[in-house]
């Protein structure tokens, strides 16, 4: 006789050990999977994540990643370039090159849905690597440690613009 019992923490193991005397087999089954963290979906209710804010003079990318509201973000931004504040390399591409920047409609998208944090640093340390390789990246925006584990990652179904 076996159970499947989903694992949300350590205390469900100490539960699961309680078990190991009886006939009863218990499988443990993580709901946290790579294949979910990967395949998670933009959602409305959550605009935390990775964006690409895209020069419309150039079509090239700057990544970022905000905590809060998408809007509050790209007011953000369009608020250094109208300052002359040189805080943001976004801002510091538009104004040296003397490029034109758009509304949040035309220029902004979000990349990936996430909860700030660890999760959410690699997410656009990766964005900003694929987007390097890809040729598509401002170049005020470094890429400083390639990360060979990126490399591997499939990016096949990841679109990327190209300018």
């Amino acid at each position: 006789m076996g159970s499947v019992v989903t694992y949300h923490s350590p205390l469900v193991r100490k539960v699961t050990n309680l078990f190991k005397q009886s006939n009863l087999r218990i499988a443990l089954h993580a709901t946290n999977t790579t294949y979910q963290q990967l395949t998670e979906k933009p959602t409305q209710n959550n605009p935390s994540g990775i964006y690409e804010l895209k020069c419309n003079t150039c079509n090239r990318a700057y990544i970022g990643q905000s905590g809060r509201s998408i809007a509050v973000w790209h007011k953000e931004h369009v608020r250094y370039i109208r300052t002359n504040n040189l805080t943001s390399a976004y801002a510091l591409h538009i104004l040296n090159n003397k490029h034109d920047f758009g509304t949040a409609e035309e220029t902004l998208k979000l990349l990936k849905s996430c909860h700030k944090g660890p999760r959410m640093n690699c997410w656009e340390t990766f964005y900003m690597q694929l987007f390097h390789q890809h040729g598509t990246l401002i170049n005020e925006q470094h890429v400083n440690n390639i990360n060979p584990l990126y490399e591997i990652a499939d990016t096949s179904r990841i679109p990327i613009h190209t300018p």
